[in-house]
């Protein structure tokens, strides 16, 4: 009996043990994913005030960057792209939003969604943009390592996120258009007045015929922009301006 009873408080003690490693383990985790996140926005800030050494020193010395292009070094590249854009008058708002992290050991993930407005007040400003302001939507995904000195940023790959038109093309429909399967009713098409069914002929003054032709005006415009769309019900030729939205 006395045997039995040493057993059991032994498996109770063991238990106690693995459920407390557990729970630290997966306090660690939280706070590394915390901490990775804080080193994304931070980088985000510092771009925005053009603090290119506080940029710098939240990366690795090796870190590589994929934006718009193939896998390059970061810097000297970055440095002298934003230092482009400081010198035109170019000035950049980050709204980061639903930043998400993965920690594995000493490697962390991040991804982070960023509405941004740009806005110009130099001339050379405004002829990068097309104009005093210009808004876009980027998805960025970071790795990142951690050492002593904490979490720094190894990799980094931006994507820009096309303004959204509010429509879910039917791609059966392969000629004399594009149909709409779906329109978002509180999306721009839905706000101008389109309806599923209705088949897109031109989007911005050109001609639609297939969907690939869509395709490549879809990064086009920018978000805010109003773009003419001309579609078909029926026999009718309807034209209407759309006021194009941020993804979402």
């Amino acid at each position: 009996m006395q045997r039995r009873v040493g057993m059991l408080l032994a498996t109770a003690i063991l238990i106690s043990i693995v459920l407390g490693a557990c729970k630290t383990r997966t306090a660690s985790e939280e706070d590394d994913k915390k901490a990775a996140i804080a080193v994304v926005l931070a980088k985000e800030q510092a771009v925005q005030t053009y603090d290119f050494d506080k940029v710098d020193s939240l990366h690795t010395s090796d870190a590589r960057v994929i934006e718009e292009s193939y896998p390059h070094p970061f810097e000297p590249d970055e440095r002298q792209g934003w230092q482009l854009n400081k010198n035109a008058g170019l000035h950049v708002e980050y709204h980061p939003q639903d930043p998400v992290a993965d920690v594995r050991g000493n490697v962390a993930w991040v991804t982070v969604t960023l509405h941004s407005v740009w806005t110009a007040d130099a001339p050379a400003g405004r002829a990068m943009l097309g104009g005093s302001t210009q808004r876009g939507t980027f998805v960025e995904t970071f790795i990142l390592v951690k050492s002593s000195a904490g979490w720094k940023i190894a990799f980094c790959h931006t994507s820009t996120l096309p303004p959204d038109f509010g429509v879910e093309p039917d791609y059966q429909h392969d000629h004399g258009g594009v149909k709409f399967a779906t329109v978002v009713e509180s999306g721009p098409a839905g706000n101008a007045g389109f309806k599923s069914g209705d088949v897109l002929i031109e989007y911005g003054g050109r001609q639609i015929d297939t969907y690939a032709d869509y395709a490549r005006l879809v990064h086009a415009y920018s978000e805010g922009e109003k773009v003419m769309v001309t579609v078909l019900r029926g026999p009718e030729k309807i034209t209407k301006e759309v006021t194009l939205e941020a993804m979402k």
